[in-house]
């Protein structure tokens, strides 16, 4: 079922051998990640476009809860980590074989400098897992002009030299120019932060409406895609933004991830009345109140009649709310370097694997097509990153 929902959002521009290899390698990612310390919080959620509750967050609903635990298992076992390193170079032999990289040491990523360059051989290969380049607003601006004025969700290290780097080697490009927006981002927190981490609840239990007319105008819980091109449609006659506003319930807030700091913020506001909420985000206020008892109807009798979105948890809409506004943020590289089921980079000149270079994650395409279903770059990278070492550890 997870791998017909990721050809499905992904309109089945997926490759779908990768698809198959993330999907049969999940849950040893699991196990692994257990093994490796990491504390898991007892609850599985849907995310959007899913079409089951699969989603597991770490305990502290970070990414830092699976990364800090696995950082300090590997460094237990006398893995090195070399920070502050910039892979300027892929080294090949004269057959077109990777060798290992060159690597200018103590770099200074925002004044480009560095004190010493050093070539590290790699005995049986070299696997790139540079994610991805959602803050290099020049690549994207080439490939994709629409999104470069979309603010991003990603670090400001999320930039594109190691897929140039890769390109240049004869790497195959695939869907280079495609790339995810974040429906549940808000222009009032810098990129994704605690709010975006909350919205996922108001998705699932309160509304989202159109500031314009006080409405819905999509499923809360359709894919990331299909939501963020209906809120990039919420704009005035000359074309300006008028933000769509989502709202729950006081139910909603109860020991939810993100809520609190998102209120201590003041992203997510809460109001006493319909009246509060309509005045203060220029909605008009009957039509919200008609919308508002409709959705409880259908709350009631288990089924969204409007858009057709799942009722995992009955939640009634009833003062006080909170709420917070929505905009999409470029958030996600769909396209990236063309690799096999073994997560070996393939050549754009024989269409068969560079030997001994691999990746995987963010930096690869092929794995979600047009759309990714959330949740899943995080199983991507483990799940490909596994097979990754699997492949280099046998020389393949």
């Amino acid at each position: 079922l997870m791998e017909e929902d990721m050809l499905r959002v992904g309109q089945r521009l997926n490759h779908p051998a990768l698809v198959k290899a993330v999907v049969k390698e999940s849950p040893s990612c699991y196990d692994m990640m257990v093994k490796c310390g990491v504390k898991f919080a007892d609850q599985v959620i849907r995310l959007g476009g899913h079409s089951a509750p699969r989603t597991i967050f770490a305990e502290n609903y970070s990414g830092g809860g699976i990364c800090v635990p696995m950082h300090n298992w590997l460094k237990e076992r006398g893995v090195e980590f070399r920070n502050k390193s910039f892979c300027s170079a892929v080294l090949t032999d004269k057959d077109g074989v990777v060798r290992g990289v060159e690597v200018e040491g103590q770099y200074d990523f925002d004044k480009k400098t560095h004190k010493n360059t050093y070539k590290v051989q790699a005995v049986k290969g070299v696997i790139f897992a540079t994610g991805g380049w959602g803050a290099d607003n020049e690549f994207i601006s080439a490939s994709t002009p629409q999104y470069s004025t979309l603010e991003s969700t990603s670090q400001k290290g999320a930039t594109s030299e190691s897929v140039r780097m890769l390109l240049g080697l004869g790497a195959m490009p695939v869907l280079l120019d495609i790339y995810q927006v974040g429906p549940w981002a808000t222009p009032d927190e810098f990129g994704a932060g605690a709010a975006s981490i909350f919205a996922d609840y108001i998705f699932a239990e309160g509304i989202m409406v159109d500031a314009r007319n006080g409405k819905r105008f999509v499923n809360e819980l359709a894919s990331r895609r299909e939501r963020s091109e209906a809120e990039m449609k919420c704009v005035d006659q000359q074309g300006k933004p008028v933000m769509p506003f989502g709202f729950c319930s006081e139910k909603t807030t109860v020991n939810r991830p993100g809520f609190k700091a998102s209120f201590r913020e003041g992203t997510v506001k809460k109001f006493d009345t319909v009246e509060a909420l309509a005045k203060f985000y220029g909605a008009p206020l009957e039509p919200l109140k008609q919308q508002i008892a409709e959705w409880n109807k259908m709350v009631a009798a288990g089924k969204d009649e409007l858009f057709g979105r799942p009722l995992d948890k009955r939640v009634e809409l009833k003062a006080p709310f909170y709420a917070m506004r929505f905009w999409p943020k470029l958030h996600y590289c769909m396209g990236g370097i063309g690799i096999n089921d073994q997560a070996q980079v393939i050549s754009t000149k024989t269409c068969k694997p560079i030997p001994r270079l691999y990746a995987a994650g963010e930096i690869t395409g092929g794995v979600h097509g047009l759309d990714r279903l959330g949740s899943c770059s995080s199983t991507d990278c483990l799940a490909m990153g596994r097979i990754a070492g699997r492949s280099v550890a046998a020389n393949l």
